[in-house]
């Protein structure tokens, strides 16, 4: 019976941590200050500024292109 005691005390750190973990998971997940945006709708709203961003920066590559091919004599 002693060492079922010792065995269980022993492992009641490691389910701790586990169980913090979990509970830390599951914060991340709720809704996040006053915006009330989970973190996934967060990272989906980086991701879709991104795109966005993207494509503006290939339209100014083009336009420089178009602009270099332009001024060169000849050309």
């Amino acid at each position: 019976m002693n060492e079922w005691i010792s065995l269980a005390i022993s492992w009641v750190p490691f389910v701790a941590l586990i169980a913090v973990w979990f509970w830390l998971a599951r914060k991340g997940l709720q809704p996040r200050g006053s915006s009330g945006a989970t973190m996934i709708e967060l990272y989906e709203q980086q991701v879709a500024e991104t795109r966005r961003m993207n494509g503006l920066v290939e339209r100014i590559a083009v336009a420089l292109e178009k602009r270099e091919s332009s001024s060169i004599p000849g050309a």
